[in-house]
């Protein structure tokens, strides 16, 4: 059974619900939270409300996207490299800059 979304359209109330019922159940005509009679509208609904699903190009364009985006976040915020690396690879990785940087010095 589908799930339909209604309002009641009044200046005072405007409350949304779900309904969960059958296709040939008739649609509801009072509110359930002010219980007034009258004004109830079936909303149109995507069915997942905001969840979007992506195929074949599209989702080759917004993963590559969405990899450029986490590379430019990673080369300015260390949190967020050192989450990528994980937490052993990135204390090797700074330990070893560290003594290059010491090395550096001291010549």
């Amino acid at each position: 059974m589908p799930t339909y979304d209604f309002c009641h359209k009044t200046n005072e109330c405007n409350h949304e619900w779900e309904v969960f019922q059958s296709m040939s159940a008739p649609n509801p005509t009072h509110c359930p939270k002010c219980n007034a009679e009258g004004n109830v509208v079936k909303l149109i609904s995507l069915g997942g409300k905001g969840i979007v699903e992506l195929y074949g190009n599209e989702l080759v364009a917004k993963l590559k996207e969405d990899g450029k985006k986490l590379q430019r976040e990673a080369s300015t915020n260390s949190n967020t490299y050192a989450n990528l690396l994980g937490e052993d690879r990135y204390q090797s990785l700074q330990t070893k800059m560290d003594q290059q940087t010491k090395i550096r010095r001291s010549k």
